[in-house]
């Protein structure tokens, strides 16, 4: 078996070396073999770092440790989504749109998994991964994820790309101190990673083009700097990969293989065939229901009817509410901890009260933000969209009172989406990709400190125009035209707002 050592997908260094620890296309076949399992099938939608963590009670709950995080950005998945919502695709658009996002997706997983790392989370178009291990490891293991990180940007230069699009990633990657936070109440659990080096590693991938590795500065400061040939971005302390170059009598295989025995959960000895050893974990009745909590309960419904992944795939119309919290003091994560607790607690007995549902939690700029959904299936109702604007006008409400929240923000937008899994069959996760997510996270951004709505949340709405006000128009990246913005009014503005209006 052959693995070549890409020193640059663009640059001059190339060496093939023999591999006796892991294939580039590994059989998966035994573990898709496994999958009849309940507690595998749930494992597969849920990291290593909750399959095998520590199920406190206690919430919020936290732990600490070192790591090197990459965060992948896939540019070209809401292109793809807008193309098979046409006319012209509805008939087979969304088995042909699953099929393709979970092309490059589960490409991107496997070299992950093959390398060590554990995905944390899929935002969409977006993974977050880790290298979870000791401090004195960094060095190491920064050269590793670096490895991992220029074989992903050859997977799509070597590959012919289909049906026309142009799908291309930039990666940023950081290394240093992160926590780990489990926040939730009785009918569900979420968590998040937190702390500089997560920071770290969403400016990083700011800072890429497409086809870059950028590694933050403390990356930089920790790694092997030996073996890495780099390019100074101005005014920046981050820096641009160029390519590896080790030594000539460097053994990457005998490098690997040691760097792999301080993972407690990388497949060996006789699981060395397969991707993710969590795909080998037996029953176990008090594992799987501490793992469903993790879990929407459309998933849930689904694992336990036995559907196939393509089955809980489809262009589906929804409306979306982006909320983002920023906190008074970013360097505590206990007080953040605390303040991102009691608004899960609210804003999750909000929506359950509503029929929606948290797909995502994550880190965004300098907050937390939540990505809920009203229209999932089992949860339609007739009044979706006048639910998913009352709910954020309660959340705003409720979450503007919290200690240590400085603004909250949120966006509501309304279309068809994909809802899906996307992913690899050992990992993978249900979410949901299209222009009016980007929408609803662009006016949560662009406009703070308000509820917003696009006009289609506006119309649909069916409430009186003196509940919302018409903000200026701004360009938003990433977003050709999201058509006016309104101001979702609460209960003092509405009532000011409609003396005007009989005025």
């Amino acid at each position: 078996m052959k693995l070549s050592f890409y020193g640059s997908v663009r640059g001059p260094f190339s060496v093939t070396i023999t591999s006796c620890t892991f294939a580039l296309n590994m059989d998966t076949r035994k573990e898709e073999g496994l999958e009849d399992r309940a507690i595998v099938k749930i494992a597969a939608h849920l990291p290593d770092l909750i399959v095998y963590g520590d199920f406190s009670p206690e919430r919020p709950s936290m732990d600490y440790f070192d790591g090197v995080l990459m965060f992948v950005d896939i540019s070209g998945f809401t292109e793809m989504t807008e193309k098979f919502s046409t006319a012209m695709y509805m008939d087979r658009g969304a088995e042909q749109l699953v099929e393709l996002l979970n092309h490059y997706m589960s490409a991107i997983v496997e070299k992950v998994l093959i390398f060590g790392g554990d995905i944390l989370k899929f935002a969409g178009d977006a993974l977050l991964a880790l290298w979870k291990v000791e401090r004195r490891q960094l060095k190491n293991f920064i050269t590793v994820v670096i490895k991992c990180s220029l074989e992903i940007h050859g997977l799509f230069e070597a590959q012919e790309l289909e049906e026309g699009l142009d799908v291309r990633v930039k990666i940023g990657l950081a290394a240093g101190h992160i926590t780990m936070l489990v926040f939730g109440d009785e009918t569900r659990d979420y968590f998040l990673v937190i702390g500089q080096a997560v920071d770290d590693v969403r400016l990083a991938q700011n800072m890429a083009q497409m086809n870059d590795v950028i590694l933050s500065p403390n990356c930089w400061q920790l790694c092997d700097r030996s073996m890495v040939e780099i390019e100074r971005i101005p005014d920046q302390r981050a820096v641009k990969v160029n390519f590896l170059k080790p030594p000539p009598t460097f053994n990457f295989d005998e490098f690997f293989t040691n760097c792999m025995t301080f993972m407690e959960y990388y497949p060996s000895g006789e699981h060395k065939n397969i991707l993710r050893l969590a795909c080998m974990l037996e029953s176990d009745p008090d594992l799987e229901l501490s793992l469903q909590k993790y879990m929407m309960e459309n998933i849930l419904k689904q694992i336990d009817d036995k559907q196939l992944r393509g089955y809980l795939s489809e262009l589906r119309p929804v409306t979306i509410v982006f909320v983002n919290l920023v906190f008074k003091d970013q360097a505590k994560a206990e007080v953040i901890g605390s303040a991102i607790q009691d608004a899960s607690v609210h804003i999750n007995s909000v929506l359950r009260a509503l029929r929606g549902q948290i797909n995502k939690v994550f880190m965004f700029d300098k907050g937390c933000s939540f990505l809920c959904v009203f229209g999932f299936p089992g949860e339609k109702a007739p009044n979706e969209v006048s639910h998913a604007l009352e709910s954020a006008v309660d959340i705003f409400d409720f979450c503007s009172q919290v200690h240590k929240i400085h603004t909250v923000s949120i966006g509501v937008a309304s279309g068809t989406v994909f809802c899906g899994i996307v992913g690899h069959s050992v990992r993978h996760e249900y979410t949901v990709i299209g222009q009016k997510v980007n929408i609803a996270a662009r006016m949560m951004t662009y406009y703070p400190g308000v509820v917003t709505c696009d006009s289609v949340t506006y119309n649909g709405s069916n409430l009186p125009p003196y509940f919302f006000k018409e903000l200026p128009k701004k360009v938003m990246k990433g977003v050709a035209d999201a058509g006016p913005v309104y101001q979702c009014l609460g209960l003092h503005e509405k009532v000011a707002q409609h003396c005007a209006w009989c005025a």
